[in-house]
């Protein structure tokens, strides 16, 4: 499930949980405007972690919530909130080769 979180003054939070959410982590985990990114790892394993959430400014609020639409189909209400990510696509199968050699 993912979270939009606008409670903090000045502050919005995106946090991730679960493998399924790595495709929204590997999008925008090198966006140069967090400011901060806290893990959670699984006390099962340490080599695992439960979640992840990434903090940055309230100023750049329409160009995350941008990018989760965009990329993900994940609106929020202007509150925030959670979001369940729906199951990536199946990518269509390419083709080999060319019967024009």
């Amino acid at each position: 499930m993912t979270t939009l979180d606008t409670s903090v003054a000045g502050e919005l939070r995106l946090t991730l949980r679960g493998a399924a959410e790595n495709r929204i982590l590997d999008t925008v985990r090198h966006w140069p405007h967090w400011r901060l990114g806290n893990i959670e790892h699984d006390p099962a394993n340490e080599q695992q972690y439960q979640s992840v959430t990434l903090i940055t400014d309230r100023v750049h609020e329409a160009t995350v919530r941008e990018i989760l639409k965009l990329s993900f189909g994940l609106t929020f209400p202007p509150e925030g909130g959670n979001r369940e990510l729906a199951p990536e696509a199946p990518r269509p199968a390419g083709r080999r080769g060319s019967k024009y050699r």
